[in-house]
């Protein structure tokens, strides 16, 4: 089976500066292999071991983002596929047409396998535009995955319950962090890697029609924390009470 994932390379959430307007500074920030894309690196990783094949991991970025194509590649997987197209000229429209694009000339793919978001960005709308411009059916928020026969099996997490689910193959699939646990490279394992092949593909090659800017941010402010500011004082036992109160009247604690 072949096996398609893509990956993006995702603004470093915990090197994030916010400046005094509260908006996030991008530029410098390091940028790293998104931590949910992990997951789908690890369960194309976990289906290709239990039924065979390849796995293809698929970036859309600058030259930066061939960092993280390497990074998939030292967990396992077999080559990339690195989309070179300028930052600012991308949105989830646009990455989701590169994204199909390049999955339709380099396939076909039994499986395509997304996120369920970026680690920065989160706008979890990539897999299911990628399945749209496919014409392919799409499952989402997979936490569990199985492939039998010709078609997929997956137990998808919503937010209040589960739901049980299958779809012929091929299929567009976004999986949620708690499917798995990825795995860590060994030094081995990257210095391997390296002699793994990356195909690199202009934007121009695949898309030539079409507005490069569909959409435009407005504003991104980041969220400032509120407290309370209750001072609680006097004896042990006297403040533990007062805590509970203030707790239970908060709706934290039912007592």
């Amino acid at each position: 089976m072949r096996f398609a994932v893509c990956v993006k390379h995702s603004v470093d959430e915990s090197e994030l500066r916010i400046d005094s307007e509260g908006r996030p500074q991008l530029d410098g920030t390091p940028a790293k292999l998104g931590t949910f894309d992990k997951n789908a690196v690890e369960e194309a990783l976990r289906l290709k071991t239990a039924h065979g094949g390849d796995v293809v991991a698929i970036t859309v970025g600058m030259t930066e983002a061939r960092k993280s194509l390497k990074e998939a590649l030292a967990m396992g997987a077999d080559r990339g596929i690195h989309v070179l197209a300028e930052l600012r000229a991308l949105d989830p429209s646009r990455t989701s047409e590169l994204l199909a694009a390049a999955i339709t000339k380099t396939g076909p793919y039994d499986l395509i396998i997304c996120s369920e978001g970026s680690s920065d960005t989160y706008t979890g709308l990539v897999p299911p535009m990628i399945a749209e411009r496919l014409g392919l059916p799409y499952v989402g928020y997979a936490k569990k995955l199985d492939i039998f026969d010709h078609g997929i099996n997956a137990e998808r997490s919503l937010e209040e319950s589960f739901e049980s689910v299958e779809s012929t193959l091929p299929s567009v699939v976004s999986v949620v962090s708690e499917i798995n646990e990825p795995r860590y490279p060994t030094l081995i394992q990257i210095m391997q890697s390296s002699k793994k092949p990356i195909e690199e593909i202009r934007s121009e090659q695949l898309v030539t029609s079409g507005q490069p800017h569909p959409a435009t941010i407005i504003s991104m402010v980041a969220q400032s924390p509120s407290r309370k500011r209750v001072i609680i004082e006097g004896a042990p036992n006297e403040a533990a009470e007062k805590l509970l109160s203030v707790l239970e009247k908060e709706g934290v604690l039912s007592i």
